[in-house]
């Protein structure tokens, strides 16, 4: 369950990222934004993709398995987001996201929005902001690739296909969500506001979804119930290693 307390340790960051676009927007709050959210982002997607590799490196070959231990793992996900801890503090420093009166077209009337200026201004923001986005879409692309590599594999809970769908899930969402946000963002405010939060929040969510109720199905309902059934069935001899302990070995092995 490694990778899976690391998802929800980054959702739980993503949550408190959301968190800052509610009420007035200030200097602080605005940071809390890009900061929150690009570390949640490139985390999620990170485990994703870091559990999506060790289900291809497990079946890519059925006479030479290396597993790779969680460590191993838990390390890539981490070196994974240093890059963009770097890229975020040149961007706090070069174009600061900042809370200043813009005049939005939509009304003519000003708003108090997250802008970004220090020394790079704009420039900086689409810089940056662009740069972590390349960053996360390799990532995505990659992570594309071995669902497809791993789309005929058989595991517990059905996992490379679920780790699929989130991978699309996130690549689509965010294909949509942006051009949107950049074309609305200074004619309407509130528009862009609404667009961005449940974006956001709709990414963590169902990311948490596809990777917790499968797991919690089949482990509190199914197994218990098909314990139930042998029970009352009598037991009786058995051929081979039961559910239970098939459930257990592979759990271990690609969660």
């Amino acid at each position: 369950p490694t990778f899976l307390i690391i998802m929800c340790l980054a959702a739980i960051l993503g949550y408190g990222g959301l968190f800052a676009f509610f009420g007035q927007p200030h200097t602080i709050s605005c940071n809390f934004r890009v900061w929150f959210l690009s570390v949640a982002v490139i985390t999620v997607i990170s485990a994703l993709f870091t559990k999506s590799f060790r289900v291809w490196r497990l079946y890519r070959s059925p006479t030479e398995i290396k597993a790779l231990k969680d460590w191993q793992l838990i390390l890539f996900v981490i070196a994974s987001v240093i890059p963009v801890l770097i890229l975020l503090v040149l961007w706090t420093g070069l174009s600061t996201p900042t809370a200043k009166l813009i005049e939005a077209s939509s009304d003519d009337k000003e708003h108090l929005l997250c802008s970004y200026g220090s020394v790079a201004g704009m420039i900086g923001f689409y810089f940056f902001f662009f740069a972590i986005v390349a960053y996360v879409a390799l990532f995505l692309l990659f992570g594309i690739f071995l669902s497809i590599a791993t789309r005929n594999v058989v595991s517990t809970f059905n996992e490379s296909r679920l780790i699929a769908i989130s991978i699309y899930n996130i690549t689509f969402s965010a294909i949509v969500t942006i051009p949107i946000v950049f074309v609305l963002k200074d004619s309407d405010p509130f528009i862009t506001w609404i667009i961005i939060v449940t974006a956001f929040a709709y990414g963590f969510t169902a990311t948490l979804v596809l990777q917790f109720v499968p797991k919690i199905w089949g482990i509190v309902i199914r197994d218990r119930f098909a314990k139930d059934t042998s029970t009352h069935s009598g037991g009786g001899g058995s051929s081979g290693p039961t559910h239970a302990s098939v459930t257990s070995r592979d759990s271990k092995a690609i969660f």
